[in-house]
């Protein structure tokens, strides 16, 4: 047997376990838990980001580290885009499902119009409110030709390879690093139909490397610029390896799914808040995408629920938008809170039920009226593009 038809024998075709179109080059059925999932680790990193800042904490937030150390959602959106893109695109014999430039054409539409939307906000909110406080007798700068040319790298999305680099809008870093993957993955398929053990052994000779190599240096992954290409290549790697092997959990009983999720996230939990090395936190990610695939578990019908497919759903907004609403709130908020003399207790409460709800309510508005409807017109321009619902969904976060 050759080493193809070993790997078909494997990891047999999702026809096997899920139901999905006949049609090559249909959407895929989408697999609603790792939705859901992709939603809560949106609001995680929200929350991560909150912690930033000269601000009274409240008691919840002090009493445990798991806010502090949730930027290591980032790495799960890794995992999970290796393995959507994966699920999405690749052939059920070999190949791509679709042409490398299709490919690439939806991987574009997806990422960047909300990225160019996002990026133009945030350059005219940094006049228009140096404009607001010069008028009313506030010192404030306008950002100078420095910051400018670090929007105009942002903008091209080139962040994440510059060490130091100071981004405008940070969480835009991930997406900057996701680019290089989507560059490589076509190739690295093409690889894989040649000489399949050879590319899974690389894949995950890369990822035990880098995360052998964070462990013995730093031990965090906190990181954004410089190395931040190989932290995401690293995860992709292994979501790609998931995908390889997906009928695994594929044939597990209901049970088995469900002890192997509770394992999870029982890991995903304590390695968030007794602050072990970040790259403890990767197989337990790993596990749950893995275990969750084919929606069947306690835990993947937990996140099939249509609250956190919701959130899910609005997961890349959430994600990209957030930094640039609560920077917008901030701005009035202070303000306002100056003038209301409120405790600093209940104050925070205000804050933090203020910033959610608007980031939750602006990322619903921004999904509706700019991330669907552009991807919708892009993607019309290119016959040979995935239709929209597989374009949507293969996306992190």
């Amino acid at each position: 047997m050759d080493a193809r038809a070993q790997t078909q024998q494997d990891c047999p075709s999702e026809r096997s376990v899920r139901s999905t179109s006949a049609a090559p080059s249909a959407p895929r059925a989408q697999i609603v838990a790792h939705t859901g999932l992709r939603g809560i680790a949106a609001l995680l990193v929200v929350a991560y980001h909150q912690q930033f800042g000269d601000f009274y904490r409240l008691p919840f937030e002090l009493s445990t580290s798991l806010f502090k150390r949730s930027y290591l959602m980032v790495d799960l959106f890794f995992i999970l885009s290796g393995f959507i893109i994966s699920y999405v695109y690749r052939a059920e014999g070999s190949g791509m499902r679709t042409s490398v430039k299709s490919f690439l054409f939806a991987r574009f539409a997806r990422i960047y119009p909300l990225h160019f939307v996002i990026s133009i906000y945030m350059l005219a909110f940094a006049f228009v409110s140096a404009g607001l406080l010069a008028l009313v007798g506030h010192a404030y700068t306008p950002p100078d030709a420095k910051s400018l040319g670090q929007w105009a790298l942002q903008l091209v999305l080139v962040q994440a390879w510059i060490p130091g680099f100071e981004a405008w809008n940070i969480p835009s870093w991930s997406i900057s690093a996701e680019m290089f993957a989507y560059a490589l993955f076509p190739a690295i398929v093409f690889l894989g139909d040649l000489r399949p053990r050879l590319v899974r052994a690389a894949l995950l000779a890369v990822a035990i490397g880098f995360y052998t190599y964070d462990t013995a240096t730093t031990g965090s992954l906190d990181i954004v610029a410089g190395l931040a290409p190989l932290r995401c290549i690293a995860g992709f790697a292994i979501g790609m390896l998931l995908y390889d092997c997906r009928a695994l959990p594929a044939r597990a009983p209901d049970g088995l799914l469900s002890v192997a999720q509770l394992i999870a996230v029982g890991w995903i939990g304590w390695g968030l808040v007794h602050r072990e090395s970040d790259p403890f936190v990767v197989p337990a990610f790993a596990l749950i995408v893995a275990a969750t695939w084919t929606d069947r578990g306690i835990i993947a019908r937990l996140l099939s629920l249509r609250p956190f497919e919701r959130l899910g759903e609005i997961s890349y907004s959430v994600y990209l938008a957030h930094v640039p609403v609560g920077m917008t709130v901030l701005f009035f908020w202070l303000r306002a809170e100056s003038k209301l003399g409120l405790a600093p207790p209940l104050a925070r409460a205000i804050w933090l039920v203020l910033v959610f709800a608007s980031v939750l309510a602006v990322a619903s508005l921004t999904y509706r009226y700019i991330e669907v409807p552009a991807r919708k017109a892009l993607t019309r321009r290119s016959r040979r593009a995935p239709a929209a619902p597989a374009a949507s969904y293969a996306a992190a976060p």
